[in-house]
């Protein structure tokens, strides 16, 4: 089977602390090789970091995570991508009332 892996594994832009820019790792030979399928998040403000895998998950909420500065208080927003990883959606900062639509990256 495929082997799936979204994790911060590229530089972000704080260098030195926790997390990165989201990458798409795929394996086909049960984890011995691995290849990068694409970058999901590029020139961020801020590291991303701590993808999870809802379970039975809908295909266009397929991993979930958070942004923010590893190195300070800072705000934090909530991303979630498709399967494909070619879809990444950011959740409001600010919501007004009890529904808000996520913003399409």
């Amino acid at each position: 089977g495929q082997y799936r892996i979204i994790a911060p594994t590229e530089p972000g832009p704080q260098h030195h602390g926790t997390g990165g820019e989201m990458v798409l790792w795929i394996s086909d030979d049960r984890g011995r090789t691995w290849w990068k399928e694409r970058d999901i998040t590029r020139n961020s403000p801020l590291n991303h970091a701590y993808a999870r895998r809802p379970v039975n998950a809908h295909p266009d909420f397929y991993a979930f995570w958070a942004n923010g500065n590893p190195d300070e208080m800072s705000e934090s927003r909530l991303y979630f991508m498709n399967r494909a990883g070619d879809r990444v959606w950011v959740l409001p900062g600010d919501m007004a009332g009890d529904f808000a639509e996520p913003e399409r990256l």
